[in-house]
């Protein structure tokens, strides 16, 4: 951050509005990856506390800890669209205050057919609280994409590619040929339900107690199963994956599926073969 400007205004920026995590980009600046959580409930001016437009409301972890009295961008498949400038004001409120930020953005969606709502509901002026300091805000939109693309930015591509995205709520399947997109398709398999199912059969390795979903996501998504220094996940894991997979994987077309199991094949070896 030491090469940012304190006039500096213009800032590319990449966002992405998931299911279960919200994730923002800002050149200079340390990833803000936080809960797709919003709370109204009354905070002090915590990391994601945004008042906008007369209304007060809190994005990402301190949303969470207020135990049921939140909405999840996973709850409805509109919310990735609806609440994309709640919580890309919320995500800005987790980052040192400045004065004014003018966004250029490219953000992700799992449908760009429903990439000029997105942008109508991004773009404009405003004037938030973030985190209790009054800033001036300006985005623009310069690019939507589809969810995965990002894993390929600075690689040489394939003629032929397929893109397997595991998501909170969907699992993306894209094919691509010489470029061009011949199949994308969201199918209800996302890693929530997996993570869920974790945190409940692990109650006899913690207390009695059941897991921490985002404890659990964050062990996996750092590529291994240690939930705490007492506590490996790893036989868990295993065994849910195989579950999730057999209930979740009927109805997608063969060549999905052949591929999913293939990723999943590769996605547990990447564990087994871990040194914990």
């Amino acid at each position: 951050m030491s090469n940012i400007h304190t006039l500096q205004k213009n800032f590319p920026a990449g966002f992405d509005n998931g299911y279960g995590s919200l994730k923002l980009l800002v050149e200079g600046f340390e990833v803000v990856r936080v809960p797709s959580y919003i709370t109204n409930a009354e905070m002090e001016d915590v990391p994601g506390r945004v008042v906008f437009n007369g209304s007060a409301y809190t994005v990402g972890e301190s949303a969470y800890r207020t135990g049921n009295y939140f909405d999840r961008n996973t709850d409805n498949n509109e919310n990735k669209v609806n609440n994309a400038l709640l919580t890309l004001l919320g995500a800005l409120a987790h980052l040192p205050h400045r004065k004014a930020w003018h966004l250029k953005l490219v953000v992700s969606l799992h449908d760009v057919g429903l990439a000029e709502e997105l942008q109508k509901v991004l773009n404009g002026e405003y004037q938030p609280i973030l985190a209790g300091k009054q800033s001036d805000v300006k985005v623009e939109v310069l690019k939507v994409v589809l969810e995965g693309m990002g894993a390929l930015f600075g690689h040489p591509l394939p003629k032929k590619l397929t893109i397997l995205d595991f998501g909170n709520g969907t699992t993306l399947y894209s094919r691509y040929n010489r470029g061009q997109r011949e199949v994308h398709t969201a199918y209800p398999i996302g890693v929530e339900v997996l993570i869920d199912d974790i945190s409940q059969k692990m109650k006899h390795l913690n207390g009695g107690k059941i897991g921490d979903p985002s404890k659990i996501r964050f062990c996996l998504e750092m590529g291994h199963t240690r939930y705490s220094r007492d506590i490996d996940i790893k036989d868990i894991y295993s065994a849910s994956l195989k579950d999730w997979y057999e209930i979740r994987a009927s109805g997608i077309p063969t060549a999905a599926v052949k591929f999913l199991k293939l990723s999943l094949r590769i996605f547990k070896l990447a564990f087994t073969s871990l040194k914990l």
